[in-house]
């Protein structure tokens, strides 16, 4: 009953701060900030208290897909809406507002039941993963970024005086924005992965083959884009494009092969 309440409050939450920041999307002040850091609060907090409850159960842990998509959901948001208090991120946060609050509400409806008795902690296992994760959230982010410059840049190509004075950011703010977060997350993926193949064992075993490759396609196109960004001035819609089929790739790799186990066939 926890979970549900917890998960109604969130998902409410979410979508009460992505109607009001939406119905003020092309005001020249925008969002009152004040009304959606609170609306997004008591859902970040709903949202993590969901986690803790979803995850820590009393006959083991539940690392089931679903949970980790709510994590990876909640350190997305979060991010978000942290950068949103010194940058403005009105494209932003409605399309994660919005998502966060259909992951959650679907969560209740999605099987995942994957119980762990007991987790061995292992040093290197712990920081692929953690890297894996962190590298995945700010690709995402990076993704979201690149559908914002090239919203915003469609707009002003076609002379539209409602995005002119709106409370979007400026073009060239986005673009930097970008590019630096597309560059961190490349390098922490190019960590990640170093770190899987140096001290794990099997990433290329019959089980984990698809998840290897689908990384490495993935972080290929994420590391052709940032060099060819700073050497060759790469930008546009065939780069926002190549990144949006990067982040899709990653996602296949991560949540993929899990999502028709767990959901699909409900082998667990």
């Amino acid at each position: 009953m926890l979970i549900i309440s917890l998960t109604i409050i969130a998902s409410l939450f979410y979508v009460l701060a992505t109607s009001h920041v939406l119905s003020r999307l092309f005001h020249h002040q925008g969002p009152s900030q004040k009304v959606t850091i609170i609306l997004s609060t008591v859902a970040i907090l709903a949202h993590m208290l969901l986690l803790v409850n979803s995850v820590f159960r009393a006959d083991g842990q539940d690392l089931s897909i679903v949970n980790v998509a709510l994590l990876t959901c909640w350190i997305i948001v979060l991010c978000v809406t942290t950068v949103s208090l010194k940058f403005p991120a009105t494209l932003l946060l409605p399309v994660v507002y919005g998502f966060a609050a259909l992951l959650t509400i679907s969560s209740l409806f999605i099987p995942h039941h994957v119980l762990l008795q007991s987790i061995n902690v292992e040093l290197a296992l712990v920081a692929h993963i953690s890297l894996s994760l962190l590298a995945y959230c700010i690709l995402i982010i990076a993704t979201l970024y690149g559908v914002q410059f090239y919203f915003i840049d469609k707009r002003l190509k076609r002379k539209d005086l409602a995005i002119v004075h709106s409370h979007l950011p400026p073009l060239m703010v986005v673009e930097r924005q970008l590019y630096q977060l597309l560059n961190l997350g490349t390098v922490l993926l190019s960590v990640a992965l170093i770190t899987g193949f140096v001290f794990l064992d099997g990433m290329f075993a019959k089980e984990y083959i698809h998840k290897t490759i689908l990384s490495l396609v993935a972080w290929a196109i994420f590391a052709t884009i940032a060099v060819g960004h700073v050497k060759r001035g790469w930008r546009g819609k065939v780069v926002v494009v190549s990144i949006m089929i990067a982040a899709f790739t990653l996602t296949l790799a991560y949540f993929g092969s899990r999502f028709i186990q767990e959901v699909v066939l409900n082998k667990f």
